[in-house]
């Protein structure tokens, strides 16, 4: 990961981080410091490795918990130690040669990091989270407690987050101790404080682009908590028979998007999904079923890999739900609409709504007629 300048330096210790999509601009913070040397790990060589161990149907043979705490699951033992005895090798050889000192991960339940930097910490290279949710729900995360509780104890060198209180979570459930979790922020705030307070802070939009009005959409998973007798059990994004969660809300507020760009086409729109493949499926499902062909619609544009940050800079509105880009697009005083109607006003999701407490700062849609009346008239 280059800095700013593109220069490297070699005399400052080396991160290594794995399944680098996930970090959200903290990598380019970390390199820009000039105090880190940073590598990132393709997360496709990640998954080559990982595809030599794990069955195909690994999904079918654990629950969330179990996964990092197996139990008598021999059939999951024998693939951790076969696993791990390979990384073991491995490992200590591919840091010799890049002159690693240390290991980073972007999330503590990140199925694929886990035996990565278990065996890390283990052969003296110490395995740091960055953890990236740190959005705190009373609600929601009391059905956490029990997962992390049976998940054990946390096996890396450190956990970092953003908050206190998502620390005193973390350590409430057992998940980890006092002396390996730290609140230290989040990274990438630090940078968009200073552009969001400067008094040009469209400057980097260019010329040619000043005329035309931007509407962004932070994309969202219609998933919920697969919930079992002993508390939360996994998260599921993208539920196969899309029959559970906000799958109404996701196609409303999805279709209501393309259906802006098709009338306005002197305005620019935005879908930003967290990452590609399969999320970007679902969005381009909902517009098939609604005869919408996104192909076609010039001025509509799907893409995960944008700075978030500039985005929210360069756009005239923001819409989004359940995501911590709306705290950020109000610190940069931007209109902010939140989608609130389908699922999202049943009383069995309502624990998973954020943000309710300070829906008097936003834009509410309570239908997707107003949605897309507040996005016009905002």
């Amino acid at each position: 990961v280059r800095p700013f300048n593109g220069d490297v330096q070699s005399d400052v210790p080396t991160i290594l981080a794995i399944n680098p999509d996930r970090f959200f601009g903290d990598l380019t913070v970390l390199s820009n410091s000039k105090c880190f040397r940073v590598l990132k790990l393709p997360f496709k060589w990640q998954v080559k490795l990982l595809a030599i161990f794990w069955p195909s149907n690994i999904n079918e043979l654990t629950r969330f918990a179990n996964f990092y705490n197996p139990g008598d699951n021999k059939h999951l033992i024998e693939v951790q130690v076969q696993l791990r005895t390979f990384l073991r090798k491995f490992l200590v050889s591919l840091y010799s040669r890049l002159k690693v000192d240390c290991v980073i991960g972007s999330a503590v339940h990140n199925r694929q990091d886990f035996d990565w930097g278990l065996v890390s910490d283990e052969i003296g290279v110490p395995y740091i989270v960055l953890h990236k949710e740190n959005i705190y729900m009373p609600g929601g995360y009391e059905l956490l407690y029990e997962k992390y509780k049976k998940q054990g104890k946390f096996r890396g060198s450190q956990i970092v987050v953003h908050n206190d209180m998502m620390k005193d979570f973390f350590i409430k459930s057992g998940f980890c101790n006092s002396d390996n979790i730290s609140a230290l922020g989040c990274l990438r705030m630090d940078e968009f404080v200073k552009k969001v307070r400067l008094p040009d802070r469209n400057i980097s939009r260019k010329k040619t682009d000043y005329h035309r009005k931007r509407v962004t959409l932070f994309s969202f998973t219609y998933g919920y908590m697969q919930v079992g007798l002993s508390g939360f059990e996994e998260m599921v994004h993208f539920p196969k028979h899309r029959d559970k969660g906000f799958v109404k809300l996701f196609e409303n507020v999805h279709t209501s998007i393309a259906k802006l760009a098709i009338k306005n086409k002197d305005v620019d729109f935005v879908i930003k999904p967290k990452w590609g493949g399969s999320w970007i499926d679902e969005i381009k499902y909902v517009f098939s079923k609604n005869n919408i062909e996104s192909k076609r619609i010039d001025n509509l544009f799907i893409d995960s890999d944008v700075n978030v940050h500039d985005l929210i800079l360069e756009s005239d509105v923001i819409c989004a739900f359940t995501s911590t880009t709306v705290l950020e697009s109000a610190i940069a005083a931007k209109p902010v609409i939140i989608p609130y109607f389908d699922e999202a006003l049943k009383a069995e999701y309502n624990m998973l709504i954020e943000f309710k407490d300070d829906f008097h700062f936003m834009d509410i849609a309570n239908s997707p007629d107003e949605f897309e009346r507040l996005i016009i008239e905002r």
